[in-house]
């Protein structure tokens, strides 16, 4: 209705200037400025009454339109890196940030930003975006600071998992290791998830990753040890703690706050043994192996910049940072702890070990398979318990406030570590 009022109006100004009224005359009628006159006298001129309509606003030309010859190349590139045939694209992705890095490697000009080549994957059908759900839980979390790589290790496994061969079927789990600051991983695989097994990933993983300050985890049994006996320490916690690393297992049930890692794990297995055939577990290591190679040497990472880390390549800030890491002791072995029947013994050294909970709605959390009351009045909300060895106490905190404190009687005598052990605040 507006725009019809407008059009009349038009109409009825050009009418009375036919008539031969003057301009003064024409606007106290109509009751608009003299450029709106002039405007539409003009444009009546030129186009006759069909220029009084109202006309499109959006550009007669797209200055910056991708070119076909661009598009095609775009779509090319997607269709080659979708077969995977190449030593280039064995491990790539599919998605624009790839297809935008492989132009550059082309020394292709004009290359569009990442959101066009996006835009134009989505234009052909070439997108598949799933929605994922967020965290509904608002309760404040203790979050671990990683600023800087080496401050924060995360690990978790895959499996088990299973491997179709000519000798049959071989079951098999993948640990993994990620730094969450400098992006570096770390993957091995096994025929089980025993903990000596999961010392063996730890141990290596320092050995090329450097040792953290504080490592992550959740609550896997081969890592807590299951709480099988009162005041009891695991010999994954006692292989952190002798080497002055902070163990931190995540609350039961929340995968997704060890998120690095777990994206890792999505990608492992879409890049690995879902894309490559594997009938061994040594065809699956050397696999493995070389898909490391690509992440950590050929495939830029999103959480690096050139500007603030000098390299999107996490291989190359690692090699370049290496001295300023932790390492381990030249001389330390795990095989000095397994004793003849093949069990690892590890004494407890001087440290402390955390466990962050969600209390429940009685007012507990568990612990190393002992149960604790902390209040009621705390439903819902986190907390982080540590256990001090050399104290022999459990300490519950909230925002770094001691709310409570138990006694944590280990049995047994308290060494030193082997390395000094680092404070990293929460």
């Amino acid at each position: 209705m507006k725009n019809q009022n407008e059009y009349e109006k038009r109409c009825k100004a050009i009418q009375l200037y036919k008539e031969g009224h003057g301009f003064n005359k024409i606007l106290q009628l109509v009751q608009r400025g003299r450029f709106w006159l002039s405007k539409w006298l003009k444009r009546f001129r030129e186009q006759g009454l069909e220029g009084l309509k109202d006309q499109s606003r959006s550009p007669k030309r797209i200055w910056r339109k991708t070119s076909d010859r661009m598009v095609k190349k775009i779509l090319s590139i997607r269709a080659e890196l979708e077969v995977h045939k190449t030593r280039r694209s064995a491990f790539s992705g599919i998605g624009a940030e790839v297809i935008h890095w492989e132009l550059k490697q082309r020394k292709i000009r004009n290359i569009p930003a990442i959101s066009t080549i996006a835009k134009i994957l989505s234009r052909y059908g070439k997108t598949e975006r799933t929605k994922t759900k967020g965290n509904s839980n608002k309760q404040p979390y203790p979050y671990f600071k990683a600023e800087k790589i080496g401050d924060l290790h995360q690990t978790d496994l895959v499996g088990p998992r299973h491997l179709r061969g000519p000798k049959g079927v071989t079951r098999f789990y993948s640990f993994h290791t990620v730094d969450v600051a400098g992006h570096t991983a770390f993957a091995s695989q096994f025929t089980d998830k025993q903990t000596i097994s999961l010392c063996r990933h730890l141990v290596e993983t320092w050995r090329l990753m450097g040792i953290p300050e504080i490592s992550q985890m959740d609550n896997e049994m081969s890592a807590t040890g299951g709480g099988r006996y009162p005041y009891s320490i695991s010999q994954v916690i006692r292989l952190h703690l002798l080497l002055g690393i902070h163990l931190v297992f995540i609350p039961q049930g929340e995968p997704g706050r060890n998120a690095t890692v777990e994206s890792f794990n999505m990608l492992w297995q879409q890049r690995v043994i879902r894309r490559h055939d594997c009938p061994t577990l040594a065809a699956l290591r050397r696999t493995s192996e070389r898909f490391l190679r690509y992440y950590h040497y050929e495939k830029p990472h999103r959480g690096l910049t050139q500007e603030e880390h000098g390299t999107r390549f996490p291989g190359i800030l690692k090699d370049r940072l290496w001295k300023s890491l932790r390492h381990l002791p030249k001389s330390f072995t795990l095989e000095r702890y397994i004793d003849s029947n093949g069990n690892l013994n590890i004494p407890i050294a001087k440290g402390k070990v955390s466990f962050i909970r969600k209390i429940d709605s009685h007012g507990k959390i568990e612990v190393n398979g002992s149960t604790y009351f902390i209040s009621r009045k705390l439903e819902r909300q986190y907390v982080t318990a540590t256990i001090f060895t050399h104290r022999k106490r459990l300490v519950v905190k909230q925002d770094n406030r001691i709310i409570k404190s138990f006694s944590f009687p280990i049995r047994g005598h308290i060494v030193a570590p082997l390395l000094p052990v680092t404070k990293k605040k929460t």
